[in-house]
């Protein structure tokens, strides 16, 4: 069943995740759970829809998390937990993932893209980063609980210019925030280098653009 108005092939083609077929999963991560009494279905209905759309959020934070540190361990060998904390708090937080979902394009297809009176998504940070980390935790069950092909993903799409753009600013003396920019750094660890590190092989061919 469609939900609402979701767009979901255009959402599919955006996430470019290989091989992708769980398509009733990330429904329910498109669904905006304050569009829900918008679903012909009754209340427990829609109750049982927004626990699961919440499991799917959790999921996808907890992985988050996990890319980032892994990430992180692999990339400063002299990190600490106290600097991976920082990382986190300045990068994954609910404004920083709202900075993901809108570049992946969140809020032009999921259920709520012409909600009337509707907020734009930078001013909605709640909303929209727990969306993007319910659509981490669909790639993540979608890929049959491969963490690597979801770190893979999280890095080549965010994390790893994240994670860049943020240095300069940080290098600069620059507190109030950062910009993605692919051309940022030259000297930046790219997924191949990623993969090597991790001891993995993309010899299927799966690139993500």
């Amino acid at each position: 069943m469609s939900y609402l108005s979701i767009k979901l092939e255009v959402a599919k083609r955006a996430i470019a995740f290989p091989r992708f077929h769980s398509d009733d999963l990330l429904e329910i991560a498109l669904t905006d759970p304050c569009t829900l009494n918008e679903i012909d279905l009754s209340k427990p209905e829609q109750e049982q829809r927004e626990r699961e759309y919440r499991r799917l959020a959790y999921l996808g934070d907890a992985l988050i998390d996990s890319v980032l540190a892994d990430y992180l361990y692999r990339t400063d060998h002299d990190l600490t937990k106290a600097d991976f904390d920082d990382w986190r708090k300045a990068l994954v937080n609910k404004h920083g993932l709202t900075e993901f979902a809108i570049k992946l394009g969140l809020p032009d297809y999921s259920s709520s893209w012409k909600r009337k009176n509707r907020k734009l998504p930078k001013n909605e940070p709640r909303t929209w980063g727990e969306m993007f980390e319910a659509v981490v935790g669909v790639l993540f069950l979608d890929a049959d609980r491969d963490f690597n092909k979801v770190a893979q993903w999280l890095c080549d799409r965010f994390l790893r210019d994240a994670v860049t753009a943020h240095e300069v600013h940080r290098n600069k003396g620059d507190n109030e925030g950062y910009e993605f920019d692919d051309d940022e750094d030259p000297t930046l660890v790219t997924s191949d280098d990623y993969a090597e590190m991790m001891g993995l092989s993309w010899s299927d061919g799966v690139s993500f653009t």
